[in-house]
């Protein structure tokens, strides 16, 4: 069984999970394990990665766009005043 995968090691989480899938893909390939097998980490490579990207990726985003926001709403209020 695969283990739980860290995206949030990575800059680019799209890149690591396609990383990963080439992986399990070319370990079917090879016949190193079997489809069952690939479907199976497949199935818990996904699911790791949407929860990843649902929970932790949209948690930081959020905060990094509301720490954007408070360090500049002033300026964004003065140029609407200005207008």
């Amino acid at each position: 069984m695969m283990s739980k995968f860290k995206f949030e090691k990575y800059d680019d989480p799209f890149k690591a999970f396609n990383i990963q899938m080439s992986i399990i893909c070319d370990l079917e390939q090879g016949g190193k394990i079997d489809e069952n097998e690939a479907f199976e980490q497949v199935k818990a490579l996904y699911k790791q990665f949407k929860h990843y990207f649902k929970h932790e990726h949209e948690a930081s985003s959020v905060l990094e766009h509301k720490a954007y926001y408070d360090n500049n709403k002033y300026a964004y209020k003065e140029e609407k005043e200005t207008e």
